[in-house]
């Protein structure tokens, strides 16, 4: 096992680029979009970028130029998720059923493989990955994208539960994500839809528990992995090298959210502070780029969620008043 080890030093002295940028959105007494607090999911190669609002579970796009495109749908609480034509999908709220909805058009409502399903990713294609339910009765659940159903191990009965999530899909269709059943602790999988092969034991060496939470179209993959102690740490993994852990000296947890096409990789680490606070980050080679800070927030409620492949950043963060609003952050070139 390979272990990159950020230095927290640079971390400090990167701090924010010069010709790095924060452009914000959201509430506030000049520009009350939706009026409430919101949630961002994504962020595509165009610029834009989804969400959706927490009171009203209304989704949104904000276009390049402060250009809102507002109640598209109304969503249950979850996961939204959007490719780079801007087609969304999601969980549509009172159906609690998925969504498929390119831009500018309805939503088509599917249930894909039966009551429970969850729709999580989509690549440029279009093609989705999620959740299925294999047998509600007997707490069976697998995973599916849009060419068939995935299933995993069961114990005999009556251990026959399953559970299992697709966090990622690349535009080689390939999925990743976490399983587990009543023998098997949170493992993570790695399934390839051109050879059919799925890698049920997809961990990182030594650790309690995987999850795997993003594959980039250079099937690289990062995520987050338990050691015996039940500490976070990340992990990244390719076909040639395999596994590295991924830590900054002196963090209490590490945990990773997303790795775009350059194989930047977007993550979080929490210091030993009083309080304890969270650090968000940009990470290439096992080192730190940029340090993802809101200005004029509140210390440590800057959020990242996603990363696109032109190296944006998107999230949350709480302004001085108590107000959440979202941030893109653009690196400098």
């Amino acid at each position: 096992m390979k272990t990159l080890t950020m230095l927290l030093t640079l971390l400090v002295a990167i701090g924010v680029g010069a010709q790095s940028k924060y452009t914000t959105f959201g509430p506030d007494s000049n520009n009350p979009e939706g009026g409430s607090w919101l949630n961002i999911t994504a962020i595509n190669d165009s610029g834009q970028v989804l969400g959706s609002w927490s009171t009203n579970g209304e989704a949104f796009v904000v276009s390049p130029g402060d250009v809102w495109t507002k109640n598209i749908i109304k969503t249950a609480p979850g996961l939204l998720s959007m490719n780079n034509a801007a087609t969304i999908v999601g969980e549509a709220a009172h159906t609690d059923s998925p969504f498929y909805k390119p831009w500018g058009q309805p939503a088509e409502q599917s249930r894909y493989c039966g009551d429970g399903t969850t729709v999580n990713a989509i690549n440029t294609a279009g093609l989705v990955a999620g959740d299925c339910p294999i047998n509600l009765n007997r707490g069976i659940n697998g995973i599916y994208w849009s060419e068939g159903k995935i299933a995993f191990p069961h114990d005999p009965y009556p251990n026959e539960e399953v559970g299992a999530y697709a966090a990622s899909l690349n535009n080689l269709n390939q999925i990743v994500g976490w399983w587990h059943n009543h023998s098997v602790p949170f493992s993570g999988f790695f399934y390839d839809s051109k050879s059919k092969q799925l890698n049920t034991t997809f961990n990182m060496p030594g650790a309690a528990t995987t999850y795997p939470a993003s594959i980039n179209d250079n099937q690289e993959v990062v995520g987050n992995w338990f050691d015996q102690n039940g500490v976070e740490h990340g992990f990244y993994w390719n076909p040639t090298a395999g596994f590295s852990d991924i830590d900054v000296a002196g963090d209490t947890a590490m945990g990773l959210v997303g790795i775009n096409n350059s194989s930047v990789i977007l993550g979080w680490w929490q210091d030993d502070n009083t309080p304890m606070l969270v650090h968000y980050v940009t990470i290439v080679n096992g080192h730190s780029t940029a340090s993802i800070h809101v200005p004029n927030s509140q210390a440590g409620s800057t959020v990242a969620t996603a990363i696109n492949n032109v190296g944006q950043v998107v999230g949350e963060y709480t302004t001085e008043e108590g107000v959440v609003r979202g941030f893109i952050y653009t690196p400098s070139k």
